[in-house]
Order: structure tokens, then sequence, then C-alpha cells
């Protein structure tokens, strides 16, 4: 029987009508449903060939192939990176080195389903070491904070290691469901309508993505799902694939831990799960929220992963063909010219380190190959060091690569580091421990730098207000731009160029020395610090100073602050080779004070490089004494001062200069030239 045609097109509109209600219902149930979490540990594979270097290539294009996720790179560690350290310092939110605990590696952790739940064999043994450590390192707050505490999910036949973050302060998980690889999404969303953070132990290979591709494909709007590279248990220092649904527009993840587009570091991971849960985070984190920025781009990740991997082990190749380079030009100068083709070849040499760091920045942008790089270092710094002393007369040669190097620094740490971390004497964030800004070897080059660049160019100026006013300022502005957490968010770097910058101004102010400038320079530290507080305070910078310093808990906080730097520091010292260069660094410094009327007489007494060698010298014993890589900051700021004075004793009024290796310019006006 036809129904009659109006009747019909009533229960049409009814139907969808109903249909309307019922997926309205639906959007309301899923609006007043709580907010969840999803961490998903995907494995690039179970156990890498011996020898064999962990690369995230495949894991980062897998990752890619899902578009609906925001990518980036996660630095897993602080420092030396150990796998369960990686795991602990998630659950935590924040981290510090290996070297700050006793004993110095974690416990190797077991897992034991119980009661439905699960525990961690040997957690008491991780939570004793971790009150070793002078810091708020607390394992398990993560899961402890998360109301109701955290599921995991994981398959068989694994070490289980992936639950640690789900671990709570006692090495507990609530609720737990180990099986097989076939169903591990459908148990974990089964186990996210039970708590509201759950970890996931994805399968390895095609089985990981199609689970991978499930938690996707179920994902509600309310919802937050962070994927990253299971730590593998390798050596080397790892930044690992990470992707995240839910934090708005697929792009690139950062923080501002890190504050580069495309990376950010495993302890932001806490503060990310608690402000999506809309719990509080306690103020012992350190980490920082993730949030998506800019474009998605998997090849730039790539990219940047291939450069960084290489920077470390370039280094002392860099250093080592600089010197040899410089031997066999002091040399080949010496058999062309004897004494005048050394002396050229001292100031030559001299002049391609102060070159250096400027070449860095080229040869960062440029990423080559091992060997291409190498000698283009050498090269370039080389011909630059000839041209200017060609054509810029003794002493004042020092201040055109001492004015660019600092000039094209603060130029890009305003940029956002983005050369700098990419050169060879820049801080690597594969370590962790910094992602952006100054590290502790340009710490003590870049001050020193500026010193001499300033001696080179106020040459028998004498001792003025107006000399001392043009170190104070120019110092000013350059320890704001280390220290600035916008910038350098260095605060050893303003500490540094603080105490130089303090025994330079006092030295070249007429008048006698009084205590009252003793006092000066050594309240000049402390002054320093204010001033940075007052600028981080201002610019909302928002550094390592600001969280660590600025917004500690009390006096015993700050102080776990000092004792760690200390411990850092003389563990620092106690590594390899470090005493014995230390000893060497010490040596040449004793000479140079006891025999500094000779070896400076080139000089005949200048007022003001004398302030610059000094002022130089204590930046870098300030930089020692305040800094956590200790000596090595010494070590660089005596190696600056020798290369000051190579380029002192390559006066070329010593000699009678003729011949291709005399400079384009007269010297400056002196004695005669004789040796």
């Amino acid at each position: 029987m036809l129904l009659p045609r109006h009747l019909l097109g009533a229960l049409v509109v009814l139907a969808v009508l109903a249909q309307g209600m019922v997926g309205a219902a639906a959007d309301a149930t899923a609006a007043t449903k709580p907010a969840r979490v999803i961490l998903a540990f995907l494995p690039a594979s179970e156990e890498p060939p011996e020898g064999f270097i962990q690369t995230p290539v495949s894991i980062l294009d897998r990752l890619d192939e899902r578009r609906a996720l925001a990518l980036g790179l996660s630095g897993a560690t602080q420092g030396t990176y150990k796998r369960v350290q990686a795991f602990l310092d998630i659950g935590q939110g924040t981290r510090t080195s290996l070297a700050a605990y006793h004993p110095r590696l974690p416990p190797e952790l077991e897992f034991y389903p119980q009661d439905g739940g699960a525990l961690f064999q040997r957690w008491l043994e991780t939570k004793d070491r971790a009150e070793s450590a002078p810091a708020d390192v607390l394992p398990g707050l993560l899961a402890e904070s998360v109301p109701g505490g955290a599921a995991y999910v994981g398959v068989n036949g694994r070490s289980q290691l992936e639950a640690i973050p789900a671990a709570d302060r006692a090495g507990r998980i609530g609720v737990v469901s180990i099986g097989p690889a076939s169903d591990v999404a459908d148990r974990a969303r089964r186990a996210l309508d039970v708590k509201r953070f759950v970890v996931v132990g994805l399968p390895t290979g095609e089985p990981g993505g199609l689970a991978l591709n499930e938690l996707i494909a179920s994902h509600e709007p309310r919802d937050l799902l962070i994927v990253m590279q299971t730590p593998p248990d390798l050596r080397a220092s790892q930044l690992l694939p990470t992707g995240a649904l839910g934090l708005g527009t697929p792009g690139a993840l950062t923080s501002d831990t890190t504050r580069l587009q495309g990376m950010v570091a495993g302890i932001d991971i806490f503060p990310t799960v608690l402000e999506h849960l809309g719990v509080p985070v306690p103020r012992s984190v350190k980490g920082q929220p993730i949030r998506v920025e800019g474009d998605r781009d998997a090849a730039a990740l790539q990219t940047l992963t291939d450069r960084l991997r290489v920077v470390g082990s370039r280094r002392v190749p860099a250093l080592q063909i600089m010197l040899v380079v410089w031997l066999a030009v002091v040399l080949a100068g010496g058999v062309l010219a004897d004494r005048r083709g050394v002396r050229w070849g001292l100031r030559v040499g001299a002049l391609a380190f102060f070159w250096l760091l400027t070449v860095l920045l080229i040869t960062g942008a440029m990423a080559p190959g091992r060997t291409d790089e190498l000698v283009l270092i050498a090269a370039l710094s080389f011909t630059l060091a000839i041209i200017t002393d060609r054509l810029v007369a003794w002493p004042r040669a020092p201040m055109v690569p001492g004015f660019v190097t600092v000039l094209a620094y603060v130029v890009d740490l305003a940029r956002g580091s983005d050369l700098i971390i990419r050169s060879l004497l820049g801080p690597n964030p594969r370590s962790g421990s910094r992602f952006y800004g100054i590290g502790n070897e340009l710490e003590s080059t870049l001050p020193l730098l500026l010193f001499v660049a300033l001696a080179a160019l106020l040459w028998r100026r004498g001792r003025t207000r107006e000399t001392a006013a043009a170190f104070g300022v120019a110092s000013l502005l350059l320890g704001a731009a280390l220290g600035s957490g916008r910038l350098g968010a260095d605060v050893g770097g303003v500490i540094t160029v603080g105490a130089g910058a303090a025994v330079c101004v006092v030295l070249l102010l007429p008048g006698r020395l009084s205590r009252r400038r003793i006092a000066v320079v050594i309240a000049a530290p402390a002054v320093a610090l204010v001033g940075l507080t007052v600028l981080d305070l201002a610019t909302g910078g928002n550094g390592h100073f600001t969280r660590t310093v600025l917004r500690a808990e009390g006096g015993g906080a700050i102080e776990d602050i000092i004792v760690r730097r200390y411990e850092l520091a003389f563990g620092v010292l106690r590594r390899g080779a470090m005493p014995f260069i230390t000893g060497i660094a010490l040596l040449a410094v004793a000479y140079g004070v006891r025999h500094r009327a000779r070896v400076y007489a080139p000089l005949e007494g200048d007022e003001v490089w004398r302030a610059a060698l000094l002022g130089g010298l204590a930046a870098a014993v300030a930089g020692a004494l305040f800094n956590d890589s200790g000596p090595l900051l010494l070590i660089f700021g005596v190696f600056v001062l020798a290369l000051a004075t190579a380029y002192v004793r390559g006066d070329p009024r010593l000699v009678v200069a003729e011949g291709p290796f005399a400079p384009s310019g007269r010297p400056e006006e002196g004695r005669p030239q004789t040796e």
C-alpha cells in the first residue's frame, strides 16, 4: 500500500530531524567528556645491529605519512644519553646531567605485572638516586599528578620499559594490559575509558604503524595523542621523532624550552599532558608546554638532525687542522724570510683563529661534508687573516675579526640562533643541555674577542674616562645579548662579561687603584645578575635563569643549583686529560704574568691593551668559578689570550720589514725596526 505523498514527506522530515538530534546528542556527549591523553611509543627496531648508529629517518618518515600529526624532534636527555633515564625524565618533568646523580647511572628497572596493575622492581633505588642529585627530580611525578593515576598498554615479549612514565611515585601502575600486537590500539581505547592518561608501547614494524593508524582514526576532539620514537638502547645522544594530534592545526612542534621550530624536549611532555587534562603543573617541573608553530616540514627536520649529528665529532679535527696549518704557515714564512716570515706567520695564525668563529657560522649554514668543511674552515680563516694583515697595520688588525664576529653572533641570536646551533662551536641540541643561545665555549671566547678588538681600536688612547666608557658600554651590550632569556640565555655569560668588564673599566679610569674600585670589581658579577634579573622580568624572557633561579622555591632550591654547578664543574676537571690541560693553561698564565714586561714589550706599556688582557684573564677565571663547565672556560679564555699574545709578538717593527711578508700599511710609530 502506497503512502500519501504528503505523509511520506512528513516522515522524511522527521527522519532528518531525528538524525540531527542523534548527532547533536553525540556531539553534546563528546563535549562533556573529560579531556584525555595517550602517550604512545613507536619503536624503530627491537635490537639494532652491533655498531649501528640509530637515526630517526625511518620513524620520521612514518610519522610524516600521517598527515594529521604535527611533527617535531624531541631531545631525550641532558648530557650523556641513557635509555632508562630518558623515560624517567618524561615522568619527572625536569632533568639534570647524569654526573649530578649518585650513582651516575640509573638502576636496571624490571617490570612486574601484579593484580591487574604492575610495579617496577628497584624503584626505591631510583628514588634514592634521585634524592642524591642537587635538583628537584621526582621520578613518577607525572602519573602521581594525574587524578586517578595512569594506565599502561603494551605487547607481549617486551621489557615494558615504556611503562615508566605511567608509574607513580611508588613505582606502581594502577591499570595494565599486556597482550598481542593485533589488538593493542583497541586495548588502549578501552583503557582510556578507565584512565585519563594512558601510556602505550606500540609494536615494532608494520603492526606498530597499523596500531598508530587506528589511534589516529579513533581520536576524539578533546583528546590528545602524542607519539614518540621509543628511546633506543644506544649510547649516542638522541633526537627522537615525535608527532602530536590535538594541539591544533598540523605544523611544527616547539616549546619555550627549545624555542626552535620542530624541536621539543622530553621533559616538555609532562606539562603538556597536565595542561591538556586541566591539572596544575607542579613547580618542580622545568619542562614547558608543547605547542604547534610554523609549517610542518619533515625534510627540514631531517636536515637539522643530520647536521647536529656530526658537529660534535668535527670539533677536534677542525682545531687540529687549524693548528697544523698555522704551524705550516710559520715554518714556510721562516724558510722564505727567516724572522720576518716567522713573525708574519704568528700574526696571520692569530688572526685566522680570530676569524674562526665567523667562518664556523658560514660552514654551519652550508653544512658541507666532513672533508669539505675542514678544508673550508682552514682556507677561509687563513685567507681572511692574510687579507686583514695586509690591509690593517699592526696592532689594529684584531679589531676587524673581533667586531665582525661579535656582531655576527648577536645578529644570529636575535634570529633565534639558527646558525649558531649548526656551527661546530655552538650548543648542540642533541645533548639536551641547551637548544638555543650561547654555549660555554662561546661564553668564554666572545667577551675576550671584544676586549681585544677594543684594545686594537683604542691603542694609545691611555687611561681616560672615554676609553673606560667604551669598554663599559660595549660590555654592557654584549652581556645583555648573552644573558637575555630571549637571546643568549646564558646567565654564566653575564658573570663572565661583568667580571672582565669591571677589571677593564677600573684599570682604564684615571687615578689610583683604590679599595672602592677593588670592591666594584668584586661586586660586578652580583650586579650583573641583578641587571639580568631586571632584563628578564622586563622582557618576559622566560629563559633557564628565570625558570631555575627567579622561580626557585626558597633558598634550598638555589643552594641545590649552586651545589649542582660545582659538582658538574669538578666532574669536568676530573675527566680525561682535563687536569693536564688545565695545568698547562695555568702555567701559561703564570709565564705571561711573570715575564709580562718582555713578552708584551711591543705594546710599550700601553694601558688599553694591558686592561684588555687583564680583563680577559678575569673573565676566564670568573667563568671557570661560576660555571658548571668549570675549567673548560678557563682553557678557552687562556687560549684566546695566547692568540692575542702571539699577534703582539708578531710585531713587524721587531725586524726589518721588507719583502712579501711586510704589511702594506706602515707600522704605528714606535721604536726602531730591529730585532
